[in-house]
C-alpha cells in the first residue's frame, strides 16, 4: 500500500533540512572586532588577516583576544590562511607592561609555525620595549617602520622572553650585551643584525605592511619551510615568572 504525503508535509521537510541558522553565516573574527585594544584587517587576496594593536603593552583584553585567534588558527578554523601580522599600532613610549596570560600567549605565537601552517609577522611602527618587544621576538619575523625604535633596557632575571629569543638569534654574549647596557636601536641597526627583515618607509601605512606581505607571497612555501625549520632547531623560550603578571617590566 503506497503511502500519502500532503504538500504540507514536503514543505516542512525541504525547510527544515535548507533551513541554516543565522550563526552559520557569522564572521569567525568576530570576537576580535568586540574587544576596544584591537582592530582586525582581512586582506584575503593575500591569505592575510593584520591585527592592529592600539595601545602600549598587552592588558587582558588584548590577551584574551589574541589567544582565542591563535587558538582558532591551529584548530583549523581559519584554512587557508598564510599570515598573521601584528601591527603595533601605538603612538606612545610608555613601557609595556603585561597581564596575566601574556607568557602562555607568547609561547603560543611562537609555536603557530610549528601548529599551523601560518608565518607570524610583527610590525613594529613607532617604540617597541617591554612586553611589546618580548611578543615581537616571538614571531616567526619582525618589519619595522622607517623610525621605529627598540628599546633593550630590562632586568635580566625577569625578561626571560627577550633574554631567550636573542641568545637564540645572536648569541648570548650580544643578547647579554644588548641588554646590560639598556641599548636603543634604530630599525636600520636591527635589520643589520637580522632581527628585522624589512623596512616599511613612514607614511606608507598598512599600504607598505600589504605590498610586502604580497612580495613574501611569491615564495610563501620556501619562507615557510625556513621559519619551521628554524623553531624546530630553537624551540619557544621555556618562560619562568619571577614576578607579580600586572607589574611585570620585560
Amino acid at each position: 500500500m503506497n503511502a500519502v504525503v500532503s504538500k504540507n508535509d514536503i514543505t516542512s521537510a525541504v525547510a527544515a533540512e535548507t533551513y541554516v541558522s543565522p550563526s552559520d553565516f557569522s564572521d569567525p573574527l568576530d570576537f576580535i572586532r568586540q574587544r576596544s585594544s584591537l582592530e582586525i584587517h582581512r586582506m584575503d587576496d593575500l591569505d592575510t588577516i593584520l591585527v592592529s594593536k592600539l595601545a602600549c603593552g598587552f592588558d587582558r583584553d588584548s590577551i584574551d583576544g589574541l589567544t582565542l585567534l591563535l587558538r582558532k588558527i591551529s584548530e583549523g578554523h581559519l584554512p587557508g590562511l598564510k599570515y598573521l601580522v601584528f601591527d603595533f599600532a601605538h603612538c606612545d613610549d610608555s613601557t609595556a607592561v603585561a597581564a596575566e596570560g601574556f607568557d602562555e600567549l607568547a609561547s603560543a605565537t611562537a609555536r603557530l609555525i610549528l601548529d599551523a601552517p601560518v608565518i607570524s609577522i610583527a610590525w613594529a611602527r613607532t617604540y617597541l620595549n617591554g612586553a611589546d618587544l618580548d611578543f615581537a621576538l616571538s614571531c616567526s619575523m619582525m618589519v619595522a617602520d622607517r623610525y621605529a625604535r627598540f628599546c633593550f633596557e630590562a632586568d635580566l632575571a625577569s625578561a626571560i622572553g627577550v633574554y631567550g629569543a636573542l641568545a637564540q638569534k645572536l648569541g648570548f654574549v650580544k643578547a647579554e650585551r644588548l641588554m646590560e647596557n639598556g641599548e636603543i636601536l634604530t630599525a636600520e641597526q636591527m635589520q643589520e643584525l637580522c632581527l628585522v627583515k624589512h623596512i616599511v618607509e613612514n607614511g606608507e601605512g598598512l599600504l607598505g605592511a600589504e605590498s610586502y606581505v604580497r612580495q613574501c607571497g611569491r615564495r610563501y612555501n620556501a619562507s615557510y619551510s625556513m621559519f619551521r625549520a628554524q623553531r624546530i632547531s630553537a624551540p619557544p623560550v621555556r618562560r619562568v615568572e619571577t614576578a607579580p603578571a600586572a607589574s611585570r617590566r620585560v
